[in-house]
């Protein structure tokens, strides 16, 4: 009976060999985001290809600081935070979400950040007015 062991380890070396050089360097994005001049307090950040052909990936906004690892190249960035509305919903009786960015910064984008490979800082300014 013959084993197929050798076959086996050849393969998965050469898999290894190959696959490894294959895809590109990740972007390691890390910055801070500020809305109205202050760090963003609790909110979540998106970086997605413009033609969404690439996986998007987010980061959780803390204390207007992020990290995100996603593949380089342009990407559209969408961020997100909420706030408790100023009166309640009269239906449910409790106090629904509101958003607190301006859509212009997440449904309506105008944010964008070209992403290269390895490690690198973007920062975004967020206006309540844009």
């Amino acid at each position: 009976m013959r084993s197929s062991f050798p076959a086996a380890a050849t393969l998965t070396a050469v898999i290894f060999l190959f696959g490894s050089g294959c895809g590109a360097k990740p972007a390691e994005v890390s910055g801070t985001v500020t809305f109205d001049g202050h760090p963003l307090v609790d909110g979540d950040i998106i970086f997605e290809s413009p033609d969404g052909s690439v996986t998007p990936a987010a980061g959780k906004i803390v204390n207007g600081h992020y990290l995100v690892t996603i593949t380089a190249g342009p990407k559209k960035v969408r961020i997100n935070a909420s706030k408790p509305a100023t009166k309640p919903d009269p239906v449910m009786g409790m106090m629904p979400i509101e958003s607190l960015i301006p859509t212009e910064y997440n449904l309506e984008t105008k944010l964008t950040a070209d992403l290269k490979p390895g490690k690198q800082e973007a920062n975004f300014d967020l206006k309540s007015k844009p």
